[in-house]
């Protein structure tokens, strides 16, 4: 009984365990083939590199030879366009606006400190108003041609002269 573990035949009920069809690996793994692996791999990944950099040089010269020419007159790339620009925030600078709007509206200030232009609340410009009344020039004479005293020509009068009718009286004119 002195044999090795698993090959007495009286150790065991079924008889020996050894199959002598079937034998073992002598080497678990092919280092020679997960080198030519590893080889192939890193050849094939720096090919692709290279054909994917070639390609987008190529794609780039294309993008170049089609754009547009640029005007030297064209503002450079970052630099703000001219005023008026569009507006960034308007709902703010509607607020903006109509706040100033209320305070000009509200208050008193100058419109031109030199020549002595100023602006007065609305309410007080209005009671103002009231007390002296509008304003009128006095110095000027009557225009002769206002009203419906003179001839119609031109155009619209198909090129004939239509004669002004009479001024009418005020005691009751022509019927």
């Amino acid at each position: 009984m002195g044999s090795t573990p698993g090959t007495d035949a009286h150790a065991h009920p079924h008889g020996s365990l050894e199959n002598v069809e079937v034998a073992h690996e002598h080497s678990d793994i092919s280092v020679r083939g997960i080198v030519w692996f590893l080889v192939m791999l890193v050849v094939i990944v720096l090919i692709t590199d290279l054909a994917m950099w070639g390609l987008f040089k190529g794609l780039d010269k294309l993008e170049q030879s089609n754009d547009p020419f640029v005007t030297p007159l064209a503002a450079p790339a970052g630099q703000l366009p001219a005023e008026p620009r569009l507006q960034m925030t308007p709902w703010q600078d509607l607020t903006e606006f109509r706040a100033d709007e209320q305070k000009h509206l509200h208050g008193y200030g100058w419109v031109d400190q030199r020549a002595g232009i100023g602006h007065v609340p609305i309410e007080r410009a209005k009671e103002l108003l009231l007390q002296r009344g509008l304003p009128s020039r006095t110095d000027a004479a009557p225009d002769a041609t206002e009203g419906t005293h003179v001839a119609a020509s031109g155009e619209a009068a198909g090129g004939r002269n239509i004669r002004a009718a009479a001024a009418k009286t005020r005691g009751g004119g022509d019927k």
